[in-house]
């Protein structure tokens, strides 16, 4: 039995979690390094998106996008009723275009590289990975 995809899993629930503990802690500059607010947000939402395209391959560009902004907008709910933190609009805007910057990546990437499709779509149990 293949580890690979419980390991592609493994880091997109990694990722999720840690995503949760930043954005609902009320000090996560006590955790991170703080520099350009939007710029962090768009590219860990750049990384969640290449994390959940390992973990999900066969799920469409639009079910990725759609789940990772429905958590971006969650999270910054949750903020609202954690003070110090708010709900920001400029935040999730920043969250989904990184989401959409690192899904495209993924997609150049598996349109004009061999070895990164197989390596995304390794050990799934479609025999279909032109789903996207």
């Amino acid at each position: 039995m293949s580890i690979w995809r419980p390991l592609c899993l493994l880091q997109f629930l990694i990722v999720l979690v840690a995503f949760t503990y930043l954005g609902l802690t009320p000090s996560p500059e006590n955790s991170v390094p703080m520099f350009n607010d939007k710029l962090m947000h768009c590219s860990g939402y750049f990384v969640a998106a290449i994390s959940i395209s390992f973990a999900f391959p066969l799920w469409h560009f639009w079910q990725r996008a759609v789940f990772l902004i429905i958590y971006s907008v969650a999270i910054e709910i949750g903020q609202h009723f954690l003070p110090p933190r708010t709900f920001d609009l400029l935040d999730i805007s920043a969250n989904s275009m990184g989401v959409l910057l690192g899904l495209l990546c993924v997609g150049l990437l598996v349109n004009n590289l061999k070895w990164f499709k197989k390596l995304l779509y390794r050990k799934t149990t479609s025999a279909d990975p032109e789903r996207d």
